[in-house]
């Protein structure tokens, strides 16, 4: 049988490592969000509406975090919700950007009004942005990266906002 003092130790080391994990997926925010785009965002050749809406995520902490499994939902649903499930091996280094668009993701912006929600791999929440009506080509981006929330008339997936 484990000793006291070993098990306190044991309590404490495990505490050390849950709020390890928990402080490095707290550095993942939602950066950015186009709900209403007017131009071609993805770079496809296409401006299709929809497809070149998009959530960045930027982790503003000082260490990679692996976000695979990590989900992304629109929570304010037209017929069917969207949800996304970040593919397995994806990591974002600090100060680095990962922008995902609704080509990809399934997620839809609407574009009088939503909410989109970040949760961890094992469901708790990370991040939210809830927004009312979307204007054209202009995005709803933290300024600066990872700061308070206001808008941007020039969208920048994947890099730092303006």
């Amino acid at each position: 049988m484990m000793s006291l003092r070993c098990m306190a130790k044991y309590l404490i080391c495990l505490f050390s490592v849950i709020m390890a994990v928990n402080a490095a997926g707290a550095s993942i925010v939602i950066n950015e969000m186009l709900a209403n785009p007017a131009s071609d965002w993805n770079k496809n050749g296409d401006i299709s509406g929809m497809d070149d809406e998009f959530i960045e995520l930027f982790n503003s902490g000082k260490e990679p975090v692996d976000i695979s499994g990590y989900t992304l939902k629109d929570t304010v649903f037209r017929s069917t919700p969207g949800e996304y499930s970040i593919p397995n091996g994806t990591t974002i280094k600090p100060g680095e950007f990962l922008a995902i668009f609704v080509s990809s993701s399934g997620v839809f912006q609407g574009n009088d009004g939503d909410c989109i929600k970040l949760f961890d791999a094992a469901g708790n929440p990370v991040d939210e942005k809830e927004y009312g009506t979307a204007t054209k080509d202009v995005s709803f981006a933290r300024i600066p990266d990872g700061g308070e929330w206001g808008n941007s008339t020039v969208p920048t997936p994947g890099m730092p906002n303006k």
